[in-house]
Order: structure tokens, then C-alpha cells, then sequence
């Protein structure tokens, strides 16, 4: 079976490395040093999860080609390295039970996206990022971040104690240069990244940036048909968490008719970084899209608090029925595998969903359900500007 040893040593890889020593993409170095280093932290990394056999050979050959596609630039790096590897070593990697991990990890490495990837793809990302070795970064960088650059990262100690252990420190290290060099949103990778790890390690993940700790729990709120995240109580509440320092994102989801359907809004969802510490507040149409993802995609969270949801309901108008319809899902019972926290709030007097289609979207899945007197459908049409119930469910 192939090893990430012959791997490095194969003139084609070590060809592809060459180009790539000399385009030094800013800011830090991506060739054969730091694969050598990203294969050195992996393979501690293995040793201290104590992840052997095939599935430790299958994460340093993951960490020894996961930069190989950038000889003709960064743009889809990840892709274009696992296009390589599959070129290559296709026959040889396929020995491998683990080859399909394998081959996304290269792939998902560098994504801009805040997806919460499997543990697999997570210790590529994180052993690529761990990399702060004097020789990879460039010297115009090195008096900036020259306190938390390593001289030898073989010194590195990933444990430190049970309060403050190594991927903590590290991972805060990682994320302060990150908000140096790119949008504070990278810092929802770098949560995934010590989220995971310190679960497998039973350890407890704390995340700093500049000093200020990051909440690990986060939250989404998604509008519904013809909407946006301006509409109705949704810069409200994103305010008054915003107070509470929680992290919040409001997505703009593709809309209009020929535009909104299923396949759009779950690409754009895919942006979004979502675990079991995450809650998701949506509105009219939203709720049934949501459930239909999550229950898709096989995503466990948190909470889910749905207004005015409903699923299989058409009868609005023709317009709203055309972009309703696509998120309609036939298992909506299935979403209690996937969230066992669910709230649903809504009206007696919908002027476009009738209140016994809301009571079956909630009775279906809620395990709280709030009727509320003549509220419309609970958005700035009806007054609802502010949504001050919600808040006691935060």
C-alpha cells in the first residue's frame, strides 16, 4: 500500500512542490516545507488520538498533497489537488479503506465556507493551519507574528493542561493572525476545528481572538419567501443578541420566482456554519426549508424556533405557491432526529396561512407550541417589528 513517503518522493509531486516554492503565494510559503511540516504535526496529531493503520496513513497522505494544486494558483487549490492525487495514485489510494475521506479532506482543506466538516477533514484543516514555523512564514511577517512563530514545531506540545491545553493555545494563535489576514468569519473553521478535537479529547474548547472569547454556540436567522434579513423582527433580534455577545448570521437566501427554490437556498445555506451548538430561528416558508436540509443533510442542532411555519400548504397565491412548494419536504417528523428542542410560534389569524396548517406544521414536531391572539403572520405587516416572546426562549 502506497505511503505519503512515496508519495513525496514521486518526481511528478515533487515537481508540482518546485512550481509552488517558487510562486510562494502570500503570505507564507506553501511547497515541500511546509508539507513536511504539515506531515510532521499529523503525524503527533495521529499518535496523540491514537488513530493508527490505515486511517493514520490515509491522513498523512491527505496532509502530503493537500497543497499540491497551487502551481497554477489558489483558486480551487483544494480541488485541483485532489484531481491530481486522483491522476497519480488513483489505484493505489483506493487500497485504502478510508480513500473517500482521503480525497475530500484534500479537497475541503482550504474551504471559505464554515461548514462543520468530519473529523477527518478537520485534522487536515487544522494540522495546515498549525503551521507558524519560522521557515514558512516570509521575513516581512516574521516581526509581526513573531511571538507565537515556532522555531521547530516537533517542540510544539499539543497538551498542556486539563484548563488550557495545546489546541487551545494554538488554535487562539491561529485565529487572531486569521482576523489579521481575512474576515472574522474564518474564526467559525477554527471553532469547528477546536470543537471537535476537544470532544474527542474530553477537553474543553476555548476561543480568543484578541483576547475577547468567542461564544462556541451560535445562531441563524433565515427570512421567508420574497424576503430579507432587513424585513420585519429580524434586525431586532439579531440586535438584542448581538447585546448578548452571541454570534448571529442572517442570510440573505435567494429569492423571487425562477430564483427561490430548494436547490438555491441550500447553496447558500451551505455557507453557514452549523453544529449541535447551533440554533436556528426562521420564518414562514424558512421552517420548512430548514427541516428539509437538516434532515438531508443528516445535520444534528441545537434548537430550531420556527414562526408561522408551515409544510404542504398552497393556496396563498400563485406566485408564493411557485417558490413555496420546492421547500415542501414529506418526512417532516424525521427533523425530531435531528433536533430535540423545537419551538413554534404562530397566529390565530394568518391572512395567508390558514391557522390549521400551522397547527399541524407544530403539532408534527414542536415540542413548544405558542398561539398568538391576532398576530397576523407575526411580521412587520402585522406589527411585529419587535418579537419580544422570542427572546425568553434564547
Amino acid at each position: 500500500m502506497i505511503s505519503y513517503k512515496d508519495i513525496l518522493n514521486n518526481e511528478a509531486i515533487k515537481a508540482e512542490y518546485a512550481k509552488i516554492d517558487k510562486i510562494n503565494p502570500f503570505p507564507f510559503a506553501h511547497g515541500l516545507q511546509h508539507i513536511n511540516n504539515v506531515c510532521a504535526i499529523m503525524d503527533e496529531l495521529t499518535d496523540l488520538l491514537n488513530i493508527s493503520g490505515e486511517e493514520k496513513d490515509a491522513l498523512l497522505i491527505s496532509a502530503a498533497l493537500h497543497d499540491v494544486g497551487q502551481a497554477d494558483g489558489r483558486e480551487r487549490h483544494g480541488y485541483k489537488a485532489m484531481k491530481i492525487a486522483e491522476k497519480l495514485f488513483d489505484n493505489e489510494l483506493r487500497e485504502n479503506s478510508y480513500y473517500e475521506d482521503l480525497m475530500s479532506a484534500i479537497e475541503h482543506h482550504d474551504e471559505k465556507s464554515t461548514t462543520a466538516y468530519p473529523l477527518f477533514t478537520v485534522l487536515v484543516q487544522f494540522a495546515d493551519k498549525m503551521d507558524f514555523t519560522k521557515k514558512r512564514l516570509e521575513p516581512d511577517y516574521f516581526e509581526k507574528f513573531g511571538h507565537i512563530v515556532y522555531e521547530n514545531f516537533l517542540d510544539v506540545k499539543f497538551i498542556n493542561d486539563d484548563s488550557s491545553f495545546g489546541i487551545n493555545v494554538i488554535a487562539n494563535d491561529i485565529a487572531n493572525i486569521a482576523s489579521e489576514f481575512v474576515a472574522r468569519s474564518f474564526s467559525s473553521k477554527v471553532i469547528n476545528v477546536v470543537k471537535v478535537l476537544a470532544q474527542k479529547l474530553n477537553k474543553q474548547p476555548v476561543i480568543k481572538i484578541n483576547d475577547e472569547e468567542l461564544p462556541l454556540s451560535n445562531y441563524i436567522i433565515v427570512h421567508g419567501s420574497f424576503g430579507s434579513p432587513d424585513g420585519n423582527w429580524f434586525p431586532w433580534l439579531k440586535e438584542e443578541l448581538n447585546k448578548r455577545k452571541l454570534k448571529v448570521d442572517t442570510p440573505q437566501m435567494p429569492v423571487g420566482a425562477g430564483n427561490q427554490n430548494y436547490e438555491n437556498w441550500a447553496s447558500e445555506f451551505k455557507r453557514q456554519f452549523i453544529d449541535n451548538d447551533t440554533t436556528i430561528i426562521a420564518h414562514s416558508i424558512a421552517p420548512a426549508f430548514v427541516c428539509k436540509y437538516l434532515t438531508t443533510n443528516k445535520i444534528k442542532v441545537k434548537k430550531l424556533i420556527f414562526v408561522c411555519g408551515f409544510n404542504n400548504y398552497l393556496g396563498i397565491n400563485e406566485e408564493y405557491d411557485s417558490v413555496n412548494k420546492p421547500m415542501f419536504l414529506d418526512n417532516l417528523a424525521d427533523i425530531k432526529n435531528y433536533c430535540d428542542n423545537i419551538v413554534c410560534y404562530y397566529s390565530d389569524n394568518d391572512p395567508y396561512v390558514n391557522y390549521e396548517a400551522e397547527k399541524s406544521f407544530a403539532d408534527t414536531i414542536a415540542d413548544k407550541q405558542f398561539i398568538i391572539k391576532d398576530g397576523g403572520h407575526l411580521n412587520a405587516e402585522s406589527g411585529y417589528t419587535k418579537f419580544e416572546e422570542i427572546l425568553k426562549e434564547i
